[in-house]
């Protein structure tokens, strides 16, 4: 009977960590649309556009990271944590596959993503939902 129990939640876990990560590449790629359309719109230099991009990761890293730490309900430095490397790791392979090198630029990146997602993921634990009834 134990046995279920564990694979229960940790199918449980596997869930969360999948749809946080779903729903965190949406608003990814939401929060880089109302960038690239800022910078339409408003005439803006296509310098801006890396720190834009690097806006909308942290954005959603830190998304992922709360939605993943709030279903889980347990740890949410270590969710963060987490979520944060993968995220950070993907979008370096990417990098180097496109033939970039790693950089100052990429310690900063680091920090970024992995701060967004640690505070995510520990707002995410510490937020309680508020019954009225």
């Amino acid at each position: 009977m134990s046995d279920g129990f564990v694979k229960k939640g940790n199918s449980n876990k596997k869930s969360a960590y999948i749809m946080g990560g779903i729903i965190g590449v949406v608003i990814t790629l939401i929060s880089m649309l109302v960038f690239s359309v800022i910078l339409l719109i408003f005439d803006i230099d296509r310098a801006y556009a890396a720190p834009f991009a690097t806006i909308s990761i942290s954005v959603g890293s830190f998304v992922t990271s709360f939605i993943t730490a709030k279903k889980t309900g347990e740890k949410g430095y270590l969710t963060g944590i987490i979520i944060g490397s993968v995220v950070f790791i993907v979008i370096t392979l990417f990098s180097l596959i496109m033939g970039n090198n790693l950089s100052l630029n990429t310690l900063f990146h680091f920090i970024i993503i992995m701060l967004s997602s640690i505070v995510g993921g520990i707002m995410g634990v510490n937020k309680k939902s508020k019954k009225y009834i």
